[in-house]
């Protein structure tokens, strides 16, 4: 099903540049036989339909070309955050039994120490130069296609990616291509998405926001997605913080006409900075969407100030991709409403009994969508909880005013938002308590000015400790956006009578 939507779109465009990245331009019609080529490379490394294969790689054309080769196997894409560690690989591939994984170099060792450790053969690709048994991408685009077949029009299951969904804990979720392809459909009518558009990926494709704004937007609709680079020294890719990112990003705007932008609001608020020359204009947005984190009203007003547009905000979740943004006139727009669902989804504001509410009322929003998962794995128990009847009760709480907009107000149950990225605070704590030295560890999201929520623990020691000794102990076993920013050493943690751990006052 996806790759016939490819398809249709290279039939329609096939001159048409698909993807940008740094001096690379590759139209659909090139993108479509990289991805009939990879796939006859999978293919001969024995993949066939359900088989898992993980994606680990940073925003780059390979990660697009990879997800439809698995697509058009009928296989299963596992999209994994880069940035794991290697005991987090080790758990996500072991529960997905993936039987490849698709890296670059830079990742390359610590998957092959992590494949090491598994029981199951797993193969190893690697984009760059390869490492010890590794095969590299380029070798397996097959170029001889003369006899390639795509499977027939398929429906069933093409994703696995981990949620904290509405009750902490990564959980396994599958979503299948018809579930993908109406994420696409419902995002591509609701934002009016044509091929004219350029929209610039700022967001990584691994998560479900800039995998559905982004990549299956863009392919849906034949528009060009322009990914932001890797800054490099001497041909290494760095990490470098945004603002340093800066002026790349504002002069890609320029260059390449961005008519969409799908960001988080700290990237947001980091352009709506930026010095008024050479770039005091942007003309050529006409969307900016905010997600991934809540947008504070001074963001929205310094960004609209900066560049005359406002900031759209969007809901969605792993569960079901995105399904509200705010569309209401510039004029009108309010910067804490997260505006009507998207084109066939239906939102409803639920009560503890279960009624739906009136407006102004505040309850748990309750999503219902042909883009939704059917329920996590091995978890009978969460689904019995918040999957009912088609119906995903999210765990936030929100509420509809008179014109049926939304708002998010609160959370029923806790995980911590820090850059995008949802930290469940039990993961870390069950780390930080395996250290020899921690008696008791509580992890809260802690609010800093200009960037937003941050993880913190309080932890109660058994003797003296270092801060940098038990940051240390995190960053070999969590992934950097769950390493706590800062740690507070206490005697006791607070409790109520009753013994709950009072976590609002560790805040």
């Amino acid at each position: 099903m996806l790759y016939q939507m490819l398809q249709k779109t290279v039939v329609e465009f096939p001159e048409k540049t698909a993807l940008v990245y740094g001096q690379s331009r590759i139209n659909y019609q090139e993108f479509a036989q990289q991805v009939r080529g990879f796939s006859q490379g999978l293919e001969f490394l024995g993949v066939k339909q359900s088989d898992c294969v993980a994606i680990i790689l940073p925003n780059c054309p390979e990660f697009a070309v990879s997800f439809y080769a698995i697509a058009s196997l009928n296989a299963i894409a596992l999209l994994l955050n880069p940035g794991y560690k290697e005991n987090e690989l080790e758990h996500f591939l072991r529960d997905s039994n993936a039987k490849v994984i698709i890296t670059d170099s830079i990742r390359a060792e610590a998957c092959q120490q992590t494949i090491s450790r598994l029981e199951h053969h797993v193969d190893l690709i690697v984009v760059g130069q390869k490492a010890g048994n590794s095969l590299a991408f380029v070798d397996l685009i097959h170029q001889d296609l003369e006899n390639w077949q795509p499977q027939d029009v398929y429906t069933g299951d093409v994703l696995y990616q981990y949620s904290s969904g509405s009750t902490g804990r990564p959980k396994r979720v599958c979503r299948t291509q018809k579930n993908l392809w109406h994420q696409a459909h419902n995002c591509v009518e609701t934002l009016q998405v044509k091929s004219s558009d350029n929209i610039l990926c700022l967001v990584p494709l691994y998560h479900a926001y800039g995998f559905g704004e982004c990549l299956l937007a863009a392919i849906y609709s034949g528009a060009t997605l322009t990914i932001l680079e890797p800054f490099s020294q001497n041909g290494v890719p760095v990490e470098m913080p945004f603002v340093f990112r800066r002026a790349r990003v504002l002069e890609l705007i320029e260059q390449e006409t961005i008519t969409i932008l799908p960001a988080v609001p700290y990237i947001f608020s980091i352009l709506a900075a930026a010095p008024p020359e050479p770039y005091a204009e942007l003309p050529s947005l006409r969307l900016c969407i905010s997600a991934g984190n809540f947008l504070s009203q001074d963001i929205f007003e310094k960004f609209r100030q900066r560049f005359g547009i406002p900031l759209r905000q969007l809901y969605g979740c792993t569960e079901a991709g995105s399904v509200a943004i705010n569309l209401e006139s510039d004029q009108e727009i309010k910067y804490e409403s997260i505006g009507l669902p998207m084109h066939n989804v239906e939102i409803k504001v639920i009560g503890d009994r279960g009624q739906e509410l009136p407006p102004e009322l505040e309850g748990e929003l309750v999503i219902k969508s042909q883009t939704l998962t059917s329920g996590y794995h091995n978890s009978p128990e969460v689904n019995k909880e918040v999957f009912q009847n088609g119906h995903f009760f999210t765990g936030d709480l929100g509420k509809k005013d008179e014109q049926g907009y939304l708002s998010i107000t609160g959370r029923k149950r806790i995980f911590i938002e820090t850059g995008g990225h949802k930290v469940d605070p039990f993961e870390v704590e069950d780390v930080l308590v395996t250290h020899p030295n921690v008696e008791e560890a509580v992890v809260v999201g802690t609010k800093q000015p200009y960037t937003g929520e941050i993880v913190k623990a309080v932890v109660v020691c058994q003797q003296q400790c270092p801060e940098e000794e038990l940051i240390a102990y995190c960053q070999e076993k969590l992934a950097d956006f769950k390493i706590p920013r800062i740690i507070e050493f206490r005697s006791q943690i607070p409790r109520s009578a009753l013994g709950k751990i009072l976590r609002k006052d560790l805040v």
